[in-house]
């Protein structure tokens, strides 16, 4: 097979035989044979060029969801253009978690015209396999910490700076954001090179020689390639009548994704429609009319206002448990579920003072911190889940 690896600021090309691996010389590539029908030829995408995500969806059939996720895909990534790869994390009777990988197609203008590449794979899911590890290596100036666990990916960071309490905070989120069935403790961390030797971990540590290619194509013979098919060039256009419900769908999710802002307005609106339809059965009774079901829908109207929390009330909360120092970049809620953003020096800290709050039934990390560059502060996102009355 030949392999070209995708870079920011250049392009290499290697082929691979029997597992052995060999960089093909700029000048090779005028050569056809190189390029021959009868090589498979694969585009790895390198870490600095990818977006990630993590999405859940309903419980609906593979051929539906890869059509929603097609509607949406430009709203999920801040570029246009773009080209990406859909992977099933876990399959549930709620629903399915999604894995989405994304770059612009503008960099396949770096390709020569004579390697029409068949597979593409984000680097990131190359150092996937089934052991349960964590993998670092050192690229460019910047160092790239990748979990995987029974074949899947868990997640990655990249920073310009490592040192052990990233590392440790990095594993924390892991069991904080992952699924049930893949909270397993990882004890082993595979370092590829010379660096990060002053690490005390409580874990089995194998360090590995730094190969002449990228690290990421130690495992590409293993790779499933049907799963990295490039999809046809062809206008997918759903008919009319499909697009129906999924536009109904996110619009009522927008509906319900109300923030603190618009909170008590929309309690007042609920209280006017409550007067309203009072006034409209006092009309009837007097007329004699029928009544229909009036009386279940004020109820339930009532109950939904009582259920509510204020947002005044868990902001005082949150001020009164946060350690001193910690900031609330955003604060969004949705009746019993609340997502903030914080920035502080130690989210560990946060989650257990959170977690004392009488309050608050559970708090939960949404994805990996993140550390402010030059800093000691991370960026991070909480979901917590408020008790009810």
């Amino acid at each position: 097979m030949i392999v070209a690896y995708l870079q920011k600021e250049k392009l290499n090309f290697y082929k691979i035989k029997n597992r052995k691996i060999i960089e093909l010389p700029q000048e090779s590539l005028k050569f056809t044979k190189f390029f021959s029908n009868f090589s498979k030829k694969i585009l790895v995408i390198s870490k600095e060029l990818l977006f990630y995500t993590r999405k859940a969806y309903p419980p609906i059939p593979l051929a539906k969801l890869k059509k929603a996720i097609q509607l949406e895909i430009s709203e999920l990534f801040p570029i246009s253009n773009l080209d990406y790869i859909v992977k099933i994390f876990e399959t549930t009777e709620k629903g399915k978690i999604v894995d989405i990988w994304a770059w612009s197609k503008d960099e396949y203008e770096k390709i020569p015209k004579g390697f029409n590449f068949q597979y593409v794979i984000p680097e990131d899911l190359l150092f996937v396999d089934e052991e349960t590890a964590l993998k670092i290596f050192y690229l460019k100036g910047i160092y790239h910490i990748i979990a995987s666990s029974k074949g899947k990916f868990l997640g990655s960071l990249s920073l310009a700076n490592l040192n052990q309490k990233d590392i440790e905070l990095f594993l924390a989120g892991l069991i904080l954001a992952s699924p049930n069935s893949y909270k397993e403790k990882i004890e082993k961390i595979i370092i590829y090179g010379d660096i990060l030797k002053d690490l005390n971990l409580k874990m089995t540590v194998i360090r590995m020689p730094v190969p002449s290619y990228p690290v990421c194509l130690e495992n590409i013979s293993k790779i499933n390639l049907k799963e990295f098919k490039m999809r046809r060039a062809y206008s997918f256009k759903l008919d009319f009548i499909l697009k129906i419900p999924i536009y109904a769908l996110a619009g009522y999710s927008v509906f319900l994704y109300f923030t603190a802002q618009n909170y008590n307005a929309m309690i007042e609106n609920l209280k006017t429609q409550i007067s309203g339809l009072e006034n409209k059965i006092t009309s009837l009774e007097n007329k004699g009319g029928a009544l229909k079901d009036y009386p279940a829908l004020i109820s339930e109207i009532n109950q939904k206002i009582l259920e509510t929390v204020s947002p005044l009330t868990i902001m005082n909360e949150l001020a009164r448990k946060i350690p001193p120092g910690c900031k609330l970049n955003r604060f969004v809620l949705n009746e019993k579920k609340l997502e903030v953003a914080m920035t502080f020096e130690d989210p560990l800290e946060v989650i257990s003072a959170l977690e004392s709050s009488k309050m608050i039934k559970s708090v939960k990390l949404k994805g990996i911190p993140i550390r402010k560059k030059g800093t000691h502060l991370y960026d991070f996102c909480l979901t917590l889940e408020l008790e009810s009355d």
